[in-house]
Order: structure tokens, then C-alpha cells, then sequence
């Protein structure tokens, strides 16, 4: 056959490649990391390929269905010549571990959280290398990846196909997220590599929620369920991400049809914590320190920390614990110098640490009873929502999913007389990975919304005598009013119904005087109790940040004017509309002013205070 002939072949074939696409999810967790992709002429979930392969010798078997989220630096480790992440980073090796947790530091605590969080950081667990941020890292993590994935593609399709292929990167992250936190887990995905770039013009990141993405895997899997009862319109399912770092979320939602592609709706305000399988660690963690004191807490974290064989043994010991009705002392294998511990916990001849089943209770209890008030507040909103039982399915997906002592807790507390079916998918690791890619390929999604907090912003309005306080008012000198600041506007509120992007109108009014900076600014605030306060002093009120949008090009005549002082004072007023849910994963403005659109306003967010 003639090279002209092959080279028409292949344009014929790059031509139809052309049209599709090609959808990639990452699903980056706290303790581990997945990815899947497909082909966009693809059909159904069984078409979704797992990426298996991931790099490293630590990889106790040829396929992995998670890389761990750890990385190491060539400037914390001598022998090293370039960066390790993943299954790369050895057992010695100083990395940084559980990252992810930093991203959303700056959210208010919530009493689900895990109170022991502040103090393991303090063990030396969540650290940051020096001279870098939590997103430095992440990007950091997610560039290994990102050319781990575009190498695995290139393998299957080859290089010519892959180059004229548009991605569609699917990211997740928990819907209990700050605004924050979900800018900073796609700003560090940019960073690594993934979306639009000079080289790749047809990348693009869209999110979606881990809890969506693992109900839309899950449920289509139980369309055609022949062990329980398939779902139905009008079932209620609970689904529960037990991850490795938080509780990420527990949502419910309402199947409202099944054929032909499965359509459903968030039920009520999700609920959730950092109570995750991280929190065993962290337990775990403070009763070695409890027992052992400072001969552990001075081991290096090369020896005690994520990654280490120490840690990868209790690894082992989470996942099996409950299985086993006979009780069990364990034994992990830890030098520590010294030689008067108590023999109960230390086999100083054999130099390891004794665990027995009663530890493990004790370090899996209180995340265990956790996580049931999160089910028992969740069903407890659905069954009001409702007014009836709405509940009768509950998934556990994510890496702690797969616990057999959190499954026997789930289905005592809420099987039997309650006509609850508990399930675990199988591969609950890969669940959330297999959702993001099938809403990419097939649309599916949660047609309703709840929102998760209130939104809105603080400004000035009459005087309202008898009412505000005289300290929070001032005189208006354009409009000749007495005036009130501080008042809250909530544009959206926590339990409202909305779609995917949708978006909310506000009207405001900006004071120009000579020699004023033309972008002008307003905070965006968000709260998260069910009663929205009317003030912004209030505590529970917490600072997004802050939005800018820019005059420079938009004539001042279009404006009213007066003048004050001898001053031409000019009333800039526009139209700033705030999208919310939308599929690239952050709050969207754009500001309108005289019938123009100004242009997309930016938000620059709080700072976050780390532990």
C-alpha cells in the first residue's frame, strides 16, 4: 500500500476523530487519586475505562485502581533527582500528604467536623513544604498526573489522534466546598496542565460534585440492578461519600424517571464533615502519642507517616476490620527507643505495636457515630421535604465506603424495620471517577439544586426609625436621604431550588468622584445557619470575596451626576448577575451597565488561615 494512500486513510480517520471528543474525570481525594476516561460516540458506563497503570514501584499489584495523593521533593530528599508522586514516592522519602485538606481551611467548622483536625496537623501530617501553598502543591500532585493520563491516552489512540482530540477534563470536589476551595482545586488543575492552553485550544475543566457523580454512577448501575430492587421514579436514595478525608457529603435525592436516561433532584440541604477515614488515622495517630509519647511523636514522618509501612499496614487492618467476629490482637512492626513501655502495647523483643480489637472500636466509634447523625439529619430532612418516608436506598461509594465495620454500623442502625436496602457498588473507590465521566458523555445530572449556603451582598437603605441603630447611619449627600449600612441583601438562600446555571440579578448603585479609581468593588458574602441574619456584623456572615468590575471604558455622561462640594459626583449604576452551579465549577458574574455588558467581573477570594 502507498504512503499516499495510508496518508489519506489517516486524515479520513483524524477527520472523524475531529468530531468526537474525548471526556477524562479526576477524581483527587485527600488520600488517594482516580481517573477514567471515554469516548464521547460511547454508550453506556461499561465503555468507561478505569486507568489501572499508575507509575511507581510501591504498587503492590499490577493494577491499582487509585494512585495515593503523596508527594515528595528532590529538596527534601537528597538521592532524589526530580519530583515523586504517587505510587513513585518510596518508603523513606519525606512527601506531603493529605494537601486536599488545605485547599478549605477557611470554611467555618461544623459540628460534624473532626474535632482532632487542628491537632494532628500539629503531628506534622498536613504540612506545606517551604516557599509553597497548599495550590502549589496540589498542581504540583496534579501535574504528574495529568501527564500520567495524557501518556495513557496517547498509548490507546495514538499521538496524531490524541493532538487533534479535544479533552473535556471532568474535576470533582466535595459539595461542602467553599467557593474558595473549588477556584483553588480548578486553579491548581490549570496550573498542572489540564484545560485550555496554547498547545491544547479545545481543553476545557468543567466540576461536578463527588456526591452527583457517584449517585449518577451508582443509580445507573441499579437501573438494571438483578440483586436488590432496581430504582424507580419516585425512590428515595441517601447518598453517602465516605472518603478518605471528610465525610465529603451526604445528599438525598428524588428519582424522578428512569427511561430513557435516569433524571433526578436533590431532595434538601446536604450535610457534611471531615469525618473521614483520614480521622482513623488521625485517632490512630493520638492514642500511638497517648501510649507511646515523645518516642513517637519524635519519629521521623518517614517512619510513622502517610505512605510509610507503618501507616500501610493500619491501611490494611481499616479496610478488614469487622469482618472477623473473634477477637484479635494485631501486631505492626515500629522501632521505638525505649524500654519501659507497658507490655500490653509494645513487644519491645520484637519491636512492635500491639493493637487490639478494642482499640480499633475505639478509634472507629466516634467517626462511626459521626457519620449516622450526618445519615439520621439527612433522612430526617428528606422525610419532611416530603412529608412521608422518602428514603429507601442508601449507597455508601468512596475508599471508606468499602468498611465493613461502617457497613454492619449503617445497616443495623437503619436496615431491617426501617425497609432501608444498603448497598455498596462494587469498586466503591471507582464510583465517583466512573460518574464524572458518564456526565460528561451523557448529561446526566441533577436536574434541581439545593443551595448550600445563603448568598447576598451588604449595602446601604433607608432609615428605618425605631429599628437601626443610630450608630450605623449616615447622610446621604446624592440622593438627600438618611441611610443605614450594613444591611444584608441575600440573593439566594440556603435550601432554595435552583438549576444548573442558574443566575441572580442585583441592581447597584457606586458614588464616582474625581480621582477615583474606575474598578469599582463589592464583597460577596456568604452564611451558613438556616436563618439568615439581617446585619453583616453577625458572626455566621463570612466574607467570599471580593468582586471587581472594571468602568474604564464605559463613558461617565451615561451616568446621573450632581455636585457635592463644588465636585461632580457621578451615580455609576450596573447590573451584576451572579450564576450559580455552573458546570465549570465556580461563581460566575457578569456586569451589566446601560443595556452593555461591561465584561466578566472577577472575584478575588478571602484568605485562607491555615491550622
Amino acid at each position: 500500500m502507498s504512503t499516499e494512500i495510508i496518508d489519506k486513510q489517516f486524515q479520513s480517520l483524524a477527520l472523524t476523530w475531529y468530531q468526537k471528543k474525548i471526556i477524562v474525570a479526576v477524581d483527587y481525594g485527600t488520600t488517594f487519586t482516580g481517573a477514567s476516561y471515554v469516548n464521547s460516540e460511547s454508550g453506556s458506563i461499561s465503555d468507561i475505562v478505569l486507568i489501572k497503570s499508575w507509575p511507581g514501584t510501591r504498587r503492590d499489584v499490577d493494577h491499582a485502581l487509585k494512585t495515593p495523593s503523596h508527594i515528595a521533593y528532590p529538596e527534601d530528599n537528597q538521592k532524589l533527582g526530580k519530583r515523586r508522586w504517587g505510587f513513585q514516592v518510596e518508603t523513606g522519602h519525606k512527601c506531603y500528604s493529605w494537601t486536599k485538606l488545605l485547599l478549605d481551611q477557611n470554611i467555618p467548622l461544623t459540628k460534624y467536623d473532626d474535632p482532632m483536625l487542628e491537632k494532628a496537623s500539629k503531628l506534622g501530617i498536613m504540612q506545606l513544604p517551604e516557599g509553597k501553598d497548599a495550590v502549589d502543591v496540589v498542581a504540583d500532585f496534579l501535574m504528574g498526573v495529568y501527564e500520567h493520563i495524557m501518556h495513557t491516552l496517547e498509548k490507546g489512540l495514538t499521538k496524531e489522534i490524541l493532538d487533534i482530540s479535544a479533552i473535556e477534563f471532568w474535576f470533582t470536589m466535595p459539595a461542602i466546598w467553599s467557593d474558595k476551595a473549588q477556584a483553588s482545586t480548578r486553579e491548581a488543575a490549570q496550573r498542572a496542565g489540564f484545560g485550555q492552553s496554547s498547545s491544547r485550544p479545545g481543553d476545557k475543566i468543567f466540576m461536578i460534585t463527588e456526591p452527583e457523580a457517584a449517585a449518577i454512577a451508582a443509580l445507573t448501575r441499579s437501573k438494571t440492578d438483578i440483586v436488590s430492587a432496581p430504582v424507580k421514579a419516585r425512590d428515595g436514595v441517601l447518598v453517602c461519600d465516605c472518603g478518605g478525608g471528610t465525610v465529603k457529603d451526604i445528599t438525598t435525592y428524588l428519582i424522578t424517571g428512569t427511561d430513557p436516561i435516569l433524571s433526578f433532584e436533590e431532595l434538601c440541604t446536604g450535610t457534611g464533615g471531615k469525618c473521614g477515614s483520614t480521622a482513623l488515622d488521625r485517632n490512630f495517630y493520638l492514642l500511638m502519642s497517648k501510649r507511646f509519647g515523645d518516642a513517637f511523636d519524635e519519629l521521623s514522618m518517614k517512619k510513622k507517616g502517610p505512605g510509610s509501612d507503618f501507616m500501610g499496614h493500619f491501611e490494611r487492618l481499616k479496610k478488614d476490620f469487622g469482618a472477623d467476629t473473634i477477637e484479635t490482637t494485631y501486631e505492626m512492626a515500629l522501632n521505638m527507643r525505649s524500654s519501659d513501655f507497658d507490655p500490653k502495647y509494645y513487644d519491645d523483643d520484637e519491636g512492635v505495636v500491639l493493637i487490639s480489637d478494642q482499640d480499633l472500636r475505639d478509634i472507629f466509634d466516634p467517626v462511626i457515630n459521626q457519620i449516622l447523625d450526618l445519615i439520621t439529619t439527612q433522612i430526617e430532612d428528606a422525610n419532611k421535604e416530603l412529608q412521608r418516608d422518602a428514603i429507601n436506598r442508601i449507597i455508601l461509594v468512596g475508599g471508606f465506603g468499602d468498611s465493613e465495620y461502617l457497613l454492619q454500623a449503617v445497616r443495623r442502625t437503619f436496615g431491617g424495620d426501617r425497609n432501608i436496602s444498603i448497598t455498596v457498588p462494587s469498586n466503591p473507590q471507582a464510583t465517583i471517577a466512573q460518574g464524572a465521566a458518564l456526565r460528561g458523555l451523557q448529561g446526566i445530572r441533577s436536574t434541581v439544586k439545593i443551595c448550600r449556603r445563603h448568598y447576598g451582598f451588604s449595602w446601604g437603605t433607608d432609615f428605618r426609625p425605631g429599628i437601626d441603630n443610630e450608630k450605623d447611619a449616615y447622610w446621604d449627600e446624592f440622593n438627600q436621604r438618611k441611610m443605614v449600612s450594613g444591611r444584608m441583601k441575600w440573593l439566594i438562600r440556603k435550601g432554595q431550588k435552583y438549576h444548573e446555571n442558574d443566575s441572580q440579578k442585583v441592581t447597584i448603585y457606586r458614588k464616582h468622584y474625581p480621582g477615583d479609581s474606575l474598578k469599582k468593588h463589592v464583597e460577596l458574602y456568604c452564611c451558613n445557619p438556616t436563618e439568615a441574619p439581617d446585619r453583616v456584623e453577625h458572626p455566621s456572615v463570612q466574607v467570599v470575596g471580593r468582586i471587581e468590575t472594571d468602568f474604564t471604558h464605559v463613558g461617565l455622561s451615561k451616568f446621573a451626576s450632581k455636585f457635592i462640594n463644588r465636585k461632580c459626583v457621578y451615580l455609576l449604576q450596573y447590573s451584576l448577575e451572579v450564576t450559580f452551579g455552573a458546570q465549570e465549577g465556580i461563581l460566575q458574574f457578569e456586569a451589566v451597565s446601560s443595556g452593555h455588558v461591561i465584561g466578566k467581573s472577577s472575584i478575588s477570594f478571602s484568605k485562607a488561615t491555615y491550622y
